[in-house]
């Protein structure tokens, strides 16, 4: 997983070298993510075999246009929901171009019809759309930010039985709600779990460790043994009440990890591996998951 301040890229490279690539990060990082992708792309061939963008806000999509100029494109999942920002006009736009030019299957949830628990199969990995909406579940309880990040699609990956899942901004309760509120992105999932599991090994924190996020019932239905937040200097992320759950949940600190070490805005962050007052630039605390073929499991910053 990158390290792009405040927005989220995961680069996923398969055991037989394909790419996944879920979530293109901030509009103001998206030559390091095409970078961090071309480094990684060693077997791929100039090819992405499954491009996931989790919702349609900025901080997901920035680099959506500069990779489907420099690799070709397999399939899109994405939610289909509209935004006005230049960002989305952008990706938008290059979905388009791949459809049309280099024969990208697109799957836009506002149209098609996907259901939970669909997987695409890699030799022994696999991917399963977990949940992703081209309209918020629960809906009427939810203000047009909830609306936009409860879309978000989420994915497992899964090889020698492990399993990462990835959450985008998934929505669990409204900010000020207690904690054992369960509501849109995370209820539909943990009321799903029987048919569509979600225990996984790691998870990916929900909306970069946000408080409207993270509830007790949906970590408990995770179960993961490592937390990694996608959090950058903005926004206090990661809140120290959404660590507090996974800590309760009998995580260690050190299990928790966060790709911005040395930030420390105060306020509601959580505070372990952050410097009060300090800002922490991005690029410097990606965090590597490796999986063997024997069920090996490291997680790590890449650099100590």
């Amino acid at each position: 997983m990158l390290d792009v301040g405040p927005g989220l890229a995961c680069v996923v490279v398969l055991p037989d070298g394909r790419l996944i690539v879920y979530d293109a990060g901030h509009w103001n990082t998206d030559r390091r993510v095409l970078e961090e992708v071309e480094a990684l792309a060693d077997r791929a061939e100039g090819v992405i075999s499954l491009l996931v963008l989790s919702h349609s806000d900025a901080d997901h999509l920035g680099a959506v246009d500069e990779l489907c100029d420099a690799f070709r494109v397999e399939r899109i999942l994405h939610t289909g929901m509209v935004r006005s920002t230049a960002t989305w006009r952008d990706a938008d736009a290059a979905i388009a171009d791949e459809v049309a030019r280099e024969g990208a299957i697109e799957i836009n949830l506002a149209w098609a019809e996907f259901p939970p628990g669909a997987t695409y199969r890699f030799d022994e990995a696999f991917a399963t759309f977990v949940c992703g909406f081209g309209e918020p579940p629960d809906a009427e309880e939810l203000d047009l930010s909830e609306s936009r990040n409860a879309v978000s699609i989420v994915l497992r990956l899964q090889f020698a039985d492990r399993a990462v899942l990835f959450t985008g901004d998934a929505v669990g309760r409204h900010i000020d709600s207690p904690d054992d509120e369960l509501i849109a992105t995370e209820r539909f999932m943990v009321e799903m779990a029987a048919a569509v599991p979600i225990r996984s090994d790691v998870l990916i924190a929900p909306h970069h460790g946000a408080r409207n996020a993270s509830t007790p019932s949906f970590v408990a239905a995770v179960d993961p043994a490592w937390v990694i937040f996608s959090a950058g200097h903005d926004h206090e992320h990661p809140r120290a009440a959404a660590a507090q759950v996974y800590l309760d949940h009998g995580l260690f600190p050190e299990r928790l990890l966060r790709t911005d070490r040395g930030d420390g805005e105060g306020g509601k962050e959580w505070t372990v591996g952050g410097t009060p007052g300090a800002t922490d630039r991005s690029g410097d605390d990606d965090v590597d998951i490796l999986i063997r073929p024997t069920g090996e499991l490291i997680v790590e910053h890449r650099f100590p």
